[in-house]
Parts: structure tokens; sequence; C-alpha cells
């Protein structure tokens, strides 16, 4: 600095810490070699002053970019350089050189320049503008010559200096590069780019003792349980507690930053402050302007409008409002970094009033309280080491030794700087193929993968481009050990990425399987179609993993199949339901034979071998890997045995929903009431007909449209309906898990797609197996069902106040009426046939096993009977319930569970009663036993092996048959009703529940 322009900077109204920070500044500028300055100053400390000193008073002549991270900030800053600073100092402004101060994005860069012209400038922009400018060849020329023209560059908040091309692009200028931060720490394991022993750096508890920041007093809200609702009744109780020290302290319009994990959190809680007529703003990316809602951080000027900020991360940076002096913190950050730049939003003290205080409302107070007092600890070490310290340091090995003696001989260290990667690396024979639909050139995705190991904070030792399509990255990955309960003890792994481009195939390989490239929308693994035929022959197959489509809460989620060829083994009921995972099998090797793996789900080819083999011979296994995916030799139909599984896909482009079954258990459903009494819920409406977005659910009586919409980002369907929010409440007072919260949350929902191609479960979208609607003997639905009229025509499960109970007996027209009388009397023998039970019993109502149970001991026949009438045609919903009632206790009719339902055989000692229907005198229609020699006889037939056990479902009037086979025998499978579709799951499903336990499964209608 000259002696001149310091003798100003000295009269100027600043801090001498300031000074002194622009003192060094100016002697880094001067002496610049390659590294760039850190400028660790606390928020609220003045860091905008000495940017706006140094830049228009200090060192006027030179040229500046001051990079920020965000839009907003870059207004603010060229707001203070221009005007705000000087009022704030009392210094004329009009006294300041003549420069060009401007905005930079990418449009205008060709205009800003020419304005420049010859003029001394400060151009203020985002690191994503820079980042673009610097990447359009179309400003390749303008660029190079703008970037000569620069003197110095400013980032401001450089804690974010970042991902690895921005980086480049900064160092690219070769110019003095200043960092200013609060907090220079990174994200855990970042390397830092700047001098550690040549940096300006002023303590934390220095400025609390000179009144430049508030002290912080922490604060623990933290009821059971803890939703938003408990939290803010805390939280307000607490604020109004601390009220008068706010007061006491000068603070007339204080405000409150709440911090949350996620928009829905925002809206909660700005909702239930809108509710008491609290003045609260929410402010979240994805929000839209609206009451209570913004996008964007309220200006200076419009922040007395409200008393309560609620955000997730837009108000880490960028306030400068002293009126901020509290932070509530409902959801933790997920770094400590993060944390303590939040903290320093309410820490100014411009004014350097003595006795001011900031207020920090937190979960637990001892953790947060640690996390605060080793950032302090941590700072007050920066003065008298005067050096950073980070990873590097931890890791590094003595550079002058060159061998060592390890794992029992002499080793050369390993000089990355010169290593050849193609002649040192050993690979293993993994990769991971995907295809591409051209628009994804190798260039770009070699720097998005360069790009991404940065941002997880990998140190890239060294990348290698063996040819044109072919690149090589040698990194370490830092951990903390897993064994440290606190502090750190750093492990650490070398690791090696392979990327080949060969047409639209890209070949991927990873030493520690690390991947990012499922997230990339252009880019798919190979399909079963082509990956299968890495097998010559299906009989090479021996193990395939099934993972179930099926959403039953006591459903296989998965299974494995494993024999000596699974080619030959049976087709099950279920395995139109399952779709494979993995496959793994025997290929011939050298004269012999070796394994091999392969997953559909990520593309993934895994040859197993104790060895790993040089890298001309891993290209060449590559090579023999693309030649077989695109054979179109079929090898004794490799595919074709898989067809009996489903098929997991990925999205399609426009999935259209068409109906939707959701799986909620009674025990989910207990969680919830309805109304402000929060009565038990009745719900029976679990399969509805989607229409235009939207479809009805009944509960308790009343109707709710309920909202349904697809997230194509996260590729998951969201239901949302106000209506329901209102009626359905958690009964545990737990306002944060509402029903509809936790379908979204868990997606227990089945949706069939337009066409019925296509069916979604378990958060992901599969092609259903060609047996769905299978004639095949051992597969036809068909088979089921057993009709007969006097069923049919019957529309009442037990009766009513008309159909009543008449000489002990259920009404003739009714389900339990016809059961009751097994069939007679109806004019129909074959139903009469059905049945012949020497014993039968009622178990309905109550904790039951069936609606009846039924015993023939000549024939040697158990029958669990499960009845159900309501008015429909063709109803998943009606048969969701009696299939679960069927499913629930199949444990009873295996011969090895022992447990005896004492409560049952209590139940069958009392009457049969239900209001207005009547009562039953004895449950065991048959009246030829006691229960106890009911339950006997039972245990007699279970026990014995050649007991022919059956379940049945008599389902009256619920259910037409013939409209059913009508939809069954479409053979376009687009045109069949998707509500037919759910309801061939949900009967494939129960019967092959049955099945599981050797019963016979039967549908009377």
């Amino acid at each position: 600095m000259k002696s001149r322009r310091q003798k100003e900077v000295n009269t100027l109204k600043i801090w001498d810490h300031q000074k002194d920070a622009l003192n060094q500044i100016s002697d880094y500028i001067e002496k610049y070699k390659d590294k760039s300055f850190l400028v660790k100053m606390p928020t609220g400390t003045g860091k905008t002053g000495v940017f706006a000193t140094l830049t228009r008073i200090a060192i006027p002549e030179n040229n500046y970019i001051i990079v920020t991270p965000s839009t907003a900030l870059k207004f603010q800053i060229i707001d203070e350089l221009e005007s705000k600073f000087w009022k704030k100092i009392g210094y004329d402004a009009s006294k300041l050189e003549d420069q060009f101060i401007e905005s930079l994005i990418p449009s205008k860069f060709k205009e800003v320049k020419k304005d420049i012209g010859g003029k001394n400038f400060i151009i203020v922009t985002t690191i994503q503008a820079l980042q673009t400018i610097a990447s359009d060849p179309s400003y390749e020329k303008e660029f190079q010559d703008f970037q000569k023209k620069v003197d110095c560059i400013i980032f401001d908040e450089g804690h974010k200096e970042p991902a690895y091309t921005w980086g480049e692009t900064i160092r690219s200028f070769k110019k003095p590069t200043i960092l200013f931060s609060a907090t220079p720490y990174r994200n855990d394991y970042k390397v830092f780019n700047i001098d550690k022993e040549k940096f300006y750096a002023i303590e934390h508890e220095f400025c609390t003792k000179q009144n430049f920041l508030r002290s912080l007093e922490i604060i623990e809200v933290n009821d059971s349980p803890y939703t938003a609702g408990t939290f803010l009744v805390k939280l307000l109780s607490e604020l109004r507690r601390i009220e008068p020290e706010i007061t006491n302290q000068g603070i007339k319009n204080p405000k409150v930053i709440i911090r949350c994990e996620n928009a829905d959190d925002i809206r909660k809680i700005v909702n239930k402050l809108l509710k008491l007529k609290k003045r609260a703003i929410g402010i979240h990316e994805n929000f839209k302007p609206s009451s209570g809602f913004t996008k964007k951080v309220p200006e200076s000027s419009e922040q007395n409008k409200y008393d309560f900020y609620i955000h997730q991360y837009k108000l880490i940076e960028g306030i400068d409002n002293p009126d901020f002096c509290i932070v509530a913190i409902y959801s933790d950050f997920r770094s400590t970094r993060l944390l303590i730049q939040q903290i320093g939003r309410v820490l100014r003290n411009p004014q350097l009033l003595s006795n001011q205080k900031a207020y920090l409302f937190c979960r637990s107070k001892r953790k947060t309280s640690e996390e605060w007092r080793k950032y302090l600890d941590y700072d007050k070490l920066l003065d008298p080491r005067n050096k950073l310290f980070d990873i590097t340091d931890i890791l590094r090995v003595n550079k002058d030794v060159s061998t060592l003696y390890f794992n029992g001989t002499f080793r050369e260290l390993v000089n990355v700087n010169n290593i050849d990667l193609k002649k040192s690396i050993l690979f293993q024979k993994k990769v991971n193929v995907f295809i591409q639909d051209g628009s994804v050139q190798f260039k770009d995705l070699s720097q998005t993968l360069i790009d991404e190991w940065n941002s997880r904070d990998y140190h890239i030792l060294k990348t290698q481009f063996i040819d044109p399509e072919i690149v090589l990255i040698m990194y370490i990955k830092y951990e903390n050990s897993p064994l440290v309960k606190s502090g750190v003890f750093i492990e650490q792994t070398l690791a090696i990425t392979f990327l080949k481009f060969k047409n639209n195939h890209i070949y991927y390989y990873d030493s520690i399987q690390s991947s990012p490239m499922r997230q990339m929308d252009n880019l798919k693994p190979v399909s079963r179609e082509f990956l299968v035929r890495l097998f010559k022959d299906k009989r090479s197959i021996n193990k395939v993993f099934l993972m179930n489509t099926d959403i039953g809460a006591n459903n296989v989620r998965n299974k494995e199949l494993h024999s000596g060829a699974v080619e030959y083994t049976a087709p099950g009921l279920s395995d139109y339901s399952y779709f494979p995972a993995r496959i793994e099998g025997n290929i011939s090797k050298n004269g012999g034979m070796a394994k091999r793996y392969i997953g559909f789900q990520n593309g993934r080819v895994t040859d197993f071998s104790n060895s790993r083999i040089e890298f001309d011979e891993f290209i060449m296994w590559i090579d023999s890997i693309h030649k077989d995916v695109l054979t179109t030799a079929t090898y004794n139909n490799i595919d074709s045995f898989l067809n009996r599984f489903s098929e997991k896909v990925d999205a399609p482009l426009n999935p259209i929903p068409t109906s939707i079954l959701l799986d909620i258990d009674n025990d989910i459903l207990l969680r919830y009431g309805f109304g402000e009494k929060k009565e038990t819920i009745d719900f029976s409406d679990f399969c509805a007909v989607i229409k235009s977005g939207q479809f009805s659910l009944t509960f308790n009586g009343t109707p709710f449209t309920i909202n349904i919409n697809y997230d194509s980002k996260f590729e998951k369907f969201i239901l949302f309906s106000h209506e329901l929010l209102e009626q359905i409440h958690n009964v545990d007072g737990n306002e944060d898990q509402t029903l509809i919260g936790y379908l979204n949350g868990s997606q227990s929902f089945r949706i069939v797609l337009e066409g019925n191609k296509y069916v979604y479960a378990h958060k992901n979208f599969f092609k259903p197996s060609l047996n769905l609607t299978s004639k095949k003997q051992n597969l036809d639905i068909n088979q089921l069902f057993h009709v007969y009229p006097a069923i049919s025509n019957i529309l009442s499960e037990k009766g009513d106040d008309v159909l009543k109970i008449k000489n002990n007996l259920w009404h003739k027209d009714t389900l339990f009426g016809l059961i009751a009388r097994q069939g007679k009397g109806y004019g129909d023998r074959q139903l009469e046939n059905e049945f012949k039970l020497e014993y039968l019993l009622c178990d309905d109502l109550l904790t039951e096993i069936g609606d009846f149970i039924g015993l023939d001991t000549k024939n040697k026949r158990i029958v669990f009977i499960h009845a159900k009438a309501k008015k429909s045609k063709i109803s998943a919903t009606n048969f969701t319930e009696v299939c679960g009632q069927a499913t629930k206790n199949l444990d009873y009719l295996s011969p090895y569970y022992q447990k005896t339902p004492k409560q049952n055989i209590e139940k069958w000692k009392r009457p049969w009663s239900k209001s207005p229907i009547g009562q039953i005198s004895n449950r065991i229609v048959t009246s030829n036993a006691t229960p106890s020699q009911f339950w006997d006889k039972y245990e007699t037939l279970i026990s014995d092996p050649s007991t022919k056990r059956e379940v049945w479902l008599v389902v009256g009037s619920m259910f037409n048959h013939n409209a059913f086979k009508k939809e069954l025998g479409k053979r376009d499978v687009a045109k069949v009703k998707s509500e037919v579709i759910q309801l061939i799951y949900l009967l494939r499903s129960t019967w092959n529940s049955v099945s599981q336990v050797g019963a016979q499964l039967k549908i009377l209608c």
C-alpha cells in the first residue's frame, strides 16, 4: 500500500483489526507468488468493510473480481462498495476514485467487458456465473483477455471455495486471491488451497471482549414428544421469559431465526405461527411467493415486516441486520461449520454496546455447547501457532524417505507425481455397464466424476487420460475411524476410478464401489435383455436373488433360489410378483469354470477371482464383455426362463396412474383418530380408481378427495389432501406424523399405470411377468372360483334390521345364513356337496381365526371360512379386507403351530350377538360338541399330515365372476381395467400365502 493511501486508511473510522487486515493483504498482493491468502474474521467484525476499503481506497488502481456464493450477496456488496459502507463510517463518497462497478452474469459478459473499456473496475459476480463464462467456448478469447486485465480476486465466504472445476477457474487467473471467511474449516477433510503460514485471523473471544460481537447463551427446548407444535410452545414460552433481558439491551425489534431441515417443516412452523397471529415468513428455494412464504430473503428495508424467519439454508449467510438476535434450531445441522455460520447471524453488535447477548435455542444444550466450545478452542489456537492445519498435514509422509521395510520386504514408496497409472495399478474383473442416448460426452462425464470426487472431499492424486475415450483417476478417501466415539483418527483408502466409452456403451469401475452414475438422467444400466447374454446357456445360472413387488405387510420381501440350474425349478404362484435383482452362474474359462455375477439394477458384471489383473488384461476382459452384450446369438433362450418373473425397469417418461391400492395395517390406523374427538378410523376403501390426478377414499362415512402427483426428480408419487390433514390426527398428539405423511414417506401403496404395462411399488417401477393372466393349468387364476347363483345373489353378510335372526339361525338371505345351513335349502346340490362339514363353529367378532371354522373328521378336512358381501362388480377394495382376514391367521393351518387360542375358546362359550340382527345361542352351529371338544378334534386333524386344509372366501354379490372373466379374456392387457389388475395381484398373493401352508384356496361366489 502506498504511503499516501496508508495515511488515508489510518484516518478512516474503521476498527484497528480491519486496518491490520488491510496491511497484511496489501503486503500479500505486493509479494504474491502462487498461494491464496485467507482472512478469517468472525461474522459481524467488518470483513465487507475490509474489501470495500481495499478496493476503493487502499489499492484502487488494481482491477478486481469479487466473487460471492449467491446473487443476493452480490447486490448487497455492490451497495456497500458504492455508498452504504461509506455512510456507515461517515466518509464522503465523492472523494473516492472513479471506478467501474458492475455485476456480471453470463449473458451480459461481452457487454460488461465492452463497458469496462480502459477504466479501473470492480466486477461482482457469483461462483456459478464466472464458471459458466469460463467454460463457454464462445467466450474463450474474450475471457482470456478479461483474465489478463484482472489484478486481484476477492472471494467472499471463502469456506465455499470448492468444486474442482471452480478451483481450476480461479487458479487459471494466476492472480492474487484473497479468501474472506468466518469459518475456514471446509466440509470434513476438504484440502486447503491457501498459504497455511501466512494468513490473517482475529480471535472470536477477542471480538466478544471488545464488544464487536454479542456473547451467546444456549438454552434447551426439548419437550416430549418433540414435534413442531411442542417445539413452538416451549420456544414462545422461553421468548416471553427473556423478553425483559432483550428490552434492557436496547433491541427494539428483536427477530428470531428458526432453522428447519426441509420445506415441509418450514410450512408447518410458519402456519402454526400465523395461526397465533405472529409475523412470520418461511424462506425456501421451492416456495412460490405467497402469504407467509417466499424463496428469497427479504431486503433490509422489508425485514421489519416480520419477527420470525423460518428457513433451511437461506439465512446462513447474507444477513447483517443486528435486530436478529435469536436463533432456534428445530432440526440440527449436519455440519458444525453451518451451525457456526448460523450463530454468526445473531452476534452482530455494530454500535459496540456492552453487555449484549444473543440466544440460541436447541434440542440438546450439552451437545450444542460442546460444538460451540470446540469451535472457540480451535479458534484460539490459530494465533499462537500461526499455522493452519488440515488433513494433508496429518497424513504427510516424509518426502526424504524412499524405501521402507513393510509386510516382509523392502518396498519403495509410491510417488504419485511420477506414477504411470496404466502400468502400476491392478484391477478386479468388475465393471458397471451403462448405455446412453449419445448426449453424454466423454470429456463432460470425466469432468463430472472429478467434480463429484472433489465434492465428496476425496483427494485426487492423479488424473491420467490413456486415450481419447479412457481415463484413470487415482484418489484418497479419508474417513474418521468408526472405532472413535469422539475426536478424530483419520483412516485413508487409496482408490482408482476407470471410465471407458465404447460407442453408446459406457464402462465404469471404481475400486471402492463409489458411483454417482445412476443419478444421471440420460445414463441407464444396460437392460436385463442384454446382460443375460453374458451367460452362454441358461443352465449355467444356479442362483437368482429375487425381490418382491407385492406390498403386503406380511409378505416375504426377498428370497433366493439356489439350485444346480434354476431353469429346472418349477414356477411358483408368486413368481409374477418377484423381480430378479441379480443372478449368478458358471462360465467357461481357460478350459475350466469360473463364477460370474450380474446385477440388473446397476448393470454390474463381476467375474470372481482371488487375484487382480493388470490394465491390458482388464481392457481385454471389458472388450469380451462388450462383444457378448452385443451378440445376437440366442444361446438356448437365455432370457426365456426369467420371463416368469417381473422386471424392474426405469421410470416411464410420463407415468399416469390409473388405480391405487393402499397398504395400511390396522396397527398403523390405530395411531390416528378422526375429527376433533379422534374417533377410531373406519376405513374400508383400500383401492380406488384415479382420474385426472385424483381419487376418492371414504373415512368414517366421509368421502375425501386425494390428489396424486408424480415427482420426476425423486421418481415417486406424492399424495396430498387438505381435508384429510384437517380431519385425521395422530392420537398421541404428534402433529408431525400425519397419515398422508406416513403414506408418502413409506410409499405404502401399489399403483397401476395407464396401459397396465407397468406397476409402481416399493418406490420402484416394474413390468409384470407374462404369466400375470396366465391360462396354464397350474397358474390359471380361474381355478379358484366356484360359482353358485345362490351365493352371487346375496347382498348381506350377516343381516340387518330387516334380515334378522330367526329360530336361532341367521337369515337365509345372508352369507352367514347360507354357511350355517351348509348350503341346504338353496336348490343347489353341488353347493351342498362343497360343505358336508361334521362340525361347524362361528368364530366371528372380536379376535377371530375366521368367520367360521369347519371340521370333517370322516374325510379329514379343516376349512377356514371368511365371508364378505357388498354392492360391487369387481372391487379390489372389498377383497383387500377379506384377503387380509384369510392370510392373517394361516399359522393355525400349520401342523407345527402350537399356540392354543384361549381367548377364542372362551368366546365360543358365549352366544353370538349383534344389534339389530339378534343372537345365536350356540356358536357351534352343529350343536354336537363343546368348545373344548371342538378344539381337541381340530388339533387331532391338524396334526395328521393327510388332513386336507382349505381356506374359503365366500363373497356374495360383491363380485361378478362373468365381468371378471371378460376382463381376463382380453388379449390386449392395456385394455384390462386397472382395478382388475390390482385384484389379480391381490388374489395371486393370497393364493400364494395359502399355498405356503399347504392349504387350498377357494372363492365361492
